[in-house]
C-alpha cells in the first residue's frame, strides 16, 4: 500500500499545481509540514481551491482534479490492479475504508471527511472535498465499468456510506 499512498500523493500534488501553480501548492504544503497523509492534502487542496474560485467553481475543479487523479492511476497500472488500486487510493485520500459494489452503483463506506463536514454543518456535497472523491470514482467507473458518468444519490447515515449511481445511457 505504501506504493499507491506516494503515486496517490505525487500525482494529486502535480495535478493541483497545474490548478493553483506552485508557489500555493508550496504554501499548502509548508503550512502542513512534514509526513502528511494523502487525506490531509486533499482537504488542504479543496480548502485552498474552494477559497480561490467560490463554491461552484472549487466544486467543478476539484471533480475534475479527481477525474485526472484517477486517469493518471490507470495509466500508471496494469487495469487487472485497477479496482484494487482504486480502493486503495479511496482509502489514503480518507473518501473511503472500503467500496462496496453493485451492477448500476458503488458505495463509498466511512469517508473521514463526513465529521468535518458535519461540525460545519455540510451535508455530502456541499464542500470541494466531496467532489473530489466523487469524480475519482467517476474517472475509474468509466473505464471499469463502462459509465458515462457518475451521479450522487444518497448519504446512508446509520451505515455510514454514500452512493453513487453509474449513468450508462
Amino acid at each position: 500500500m505504501e506504493k499507491i499512498n506516494e503515486e496517490v500523493i505525487s500525482i494529486l500534488v502535480k495535478l493541483t499545481k497545474n490548478i493553483i501553480g506552485d508557489k500555493a501548492v508550496e504554501l499548502i504544503l509548508k503550512d502542513l509540514g512534514e509526513d502528511i497523509s494523502g487525506r490531509q492534502l486533499v482537504f488542504a487542496f479543496a480548502e485552498k481551491i474552494q477559497d480561490l474560485f467560490g463554491e461552484k467553481g472549487g466544486f467543478s475543479t476539484m471533480r475534475q482534479l479527481g477525474r485526472e487523479v484517477a486517469k493518471t492511476m490507470m495509466e500508471q497500472n496494469q487495469k487487472e490492479n485497477w479496482e484494487k488500486v482504486m480502493e486503495q487510493a479511496l482509502n489514503e485520500l480518507g473518501f473511503a475504508e472500503r467500496v462496496e459494489r453493485e451492477e448500476n452503483a458503488a458505495y463509498i463506506c466511512k469517508c473521514v471527511f463526513y465529521e468535518i463536514l458535519d461540525d460545519r454543518s455540510l451535508k455530502p456535497t456541499e464542500h470541494s472535498v466531496c467532489w473530489a472523491g466523487w469524480g475519482f470514482i467517476e474517472g475509474f467507473a468509466k473505464h471499469m465499468y463502462g459509465a458515462k458518468g457518475v451521479q450522487w444519490k444518497e448519504r446512508d447515515y446509520e451505515n455510514e456510506k454514500c452512493k453513487f449511481e453509474y449513468i450508462r445511457a
